[in-house]
């Protein structure tokens, strides 16, 4: 880097103000109380009217359960479990990503989660816990892109793996989880990610004398990222119409 030979080097990475994060946790638990005034959550043909991940409906072409499935949770427990790594995954994400890019990979990875909860388990489902899944893949694939160039990111790219692994694991052993789900929405925030998350650069500012990071310029990368991910969710969906 032989430009911090010449200026002042500042090596803060540009931040984005969170706008989405909060009211995304909000609507969840507002969607938990009217599961309370519907008791939905005793009550299959309320939960499923409240957009419950529901196969026999996905089969009939509402694959609008794939998101709605999100935001409906089986007690508080499961709530506050949810929206407390939502809040800190997903705050953490926008913050570095842009609001934007936040909510492209809230969606593919709800649709990723979906959809392999679909394929893989016939029952009902409801739950953020695969799109926080989504949301760490996209970090685990952020840290390591940027392992080079950000101080720390090594060892944040090794504590998120870690913690994935160790929540796939536990998926496998505590009965009643949707790990189908939890795999889906991972490997959706990985590959996504790959594409969306932002990559930076070394810019002198003559004014300052200062040498700063700031993020590329990118649009074409994102964009074909999107209609990647897109295209190859949009393929497996139909694969419904056939498979069952």
């Amino acid at each position: 880097m032989e430009l911090e030979n010449l200026a002042e080097f500042d090596p803060s990475i540009p931040k984005h103000k969170p706008y989405l994060t909060k009211p995304i946790a909000i609507l969840i638990i507002i969607m938990f109380i009217i599961e309370i005034i519907f008791h939905a959550m005793y009550d299959d043909k309320a939960i499923i009217m409240l957009g419950a991940k529901w196969n026999e409906g996905i089969r009939n072409g509402e694959y609008w359960r794939f998101i709605t499935c999100v935001f409906l949770h089986g007690n508080l427990f499961h709530l506050l479990l949810n929206t407390g790594a939502m809040f800190i995954f997903g705050k953490e994400i926008e913050s570095t990503f842009g609001s934007i890019r936040f909510l492209l990979i809230f969606l593919l990875a709800a649709w990723g989660s979906g959809l392999a909860s679909y394929f893989y388990s016939n029952g009902l489902a409801i739950g953020a816990s695969g799109v926080i899944f989504g949301l760490l893949g996209s970090l685990i694939t952020y840290f390591y892109r940027q392992r080079e160039r950000i101080a720390g990111a090594t060892i944040r790219f090794k504590s998120m793996y870690t913690l994935a692994i160790i929540n796939i694991i536990l998926g496998f052993i505590i009965p009643r989880i949707d790990n189908s789900a939890h795999i889906g929405g991972l490997i959706t925030g990985l590959i996504s990610s790959w594409f969306i998350s932002p990559e930076y650069k070394i810019e002198k500012n003559e004014m300052s004398n200062k040498i700063y990071i700031v993020q590329k310029k990118d649009k074409l990368r994102v964009i074909f990222g999107i209609f990647i991910m897109i295209t190859l969710l949009s393929l497996i969906t139909r694969l419904n119409n056939t498979t069952f």
